[in-house]
């Protein structure tokens, strides 16, 4: 499987959520936002963030649409779950992977007016937890300093914005999911976890699919994500292992691999 192109216009499920919190500034988070440049990945539960400063706004407005304050659902397949001898114990096992994402999030059930979104729910993210904005994001009636503006014009777009909803491009949407991934590893007691392993399944996924290459955090301030990023992913890794083998095959090596790699490019 190989990149699709990247949108031009606003998926349905951040566009729903975002028109229920006008005018707070939201930006998709993980799947929601690489499906939208291209990544090849399903979305399960849509995630979004807003400002620190918008998080309890933007649980009210949600309240108010009929989204219900819930529990993450994480329960198995009923078939698995009947074929375990503790399924209680699973479940504690599998939420016990993803503590420190519970204590900061909102995680809501969706209307069930909409037989589309029944058993749907939506997680709310605060940005101290996600790190999905910069200072390129502005709420529409906020100026900023002439300092800021000139240098968020000098810089590459980091952003592609319809209204109140901003879709992080490449680099700002690696450099947020590194960030979670770091402060998971350096705040869990084990050191990993379910959810920091998701965030780094997902930089892997935008570093095969996306032009998201050795370089993409090389302006990044924070010395620990930039290190993060080259051990797992960049020079440090490449040095290491070789160059990420992108094509795209059945069985690589079998001389019947596709014209084109991961990102589309030809071979």
């Amino acid at each position: 499987m190989f990149r699709g192109p990247q949108q031009t216009s606003p998926d349905e499920l951040s566009l729903r959520l975002s028109e229920v919190l006008q005018p707070i500034p939201v930006v998709p988070w993980s799947a929601l936002a690489m499906g939208y440049l291209g990544v090849p990945v399903g979305v399960g539960a849509p995630m979004i963030v807003v400002q620190d400063a918008d998080y309890p706004a933007a649980q009210s407005l949600l309240a108010q649409a009929g989204f219900q304050r819930s529990v993450p659902n994480r329960n198995p397949h009923p078939v698995i779950t009947a074929r375990h001898p503790n399924p209680q114990q699973m479940l504690a096992e599998i939420n016990a992977g993803y503590q420190r994402l519970d204590r900061s999030c909102a995680v809501s059930d969706y209307p069930d007016d909409d037989p589309a979104e029944q058993g749907m729910q939506g997680y709310l993210f605060p940005n101290s937890f996600a790190h999905a904005f910069d200072c390129q994001i502005a709420p529409e009636n906020e100026t900023r300093a002439p300092e800021a503006a000139a240098a968020a014009a000098a810089a590459a777009p980091r952003y592609e914005s319809y209204g109140n909803l901003h879709y992080a491009l490449e680099r700002a949407l690696v450099e947020s999911l590194v960030r979670a991934a770091v402060e998971e590893e350096s705040e869990t007691e084990a050191g990993f976890s379910r959810w920091g392993l998701s965030r780094r399944s997902c930089v892997a996924m935008m570093h095969g699919y996306l032009e998201v290459d050795n370089d993409a955090l090389d302006d990044c301030a924070d010395a620990r994500v930039v290190d993060w990023y080259s051990r797992h992913f960049g020079r440090i890794r490449e040095a290491r292992f070789g160059p990420i083998d992108r094509r795209i095959s059945k069985r690589l090596g079998s001389g019947r691999e596709m014209p084109v790699d991961m990102r589309g490019n030809p071979i």
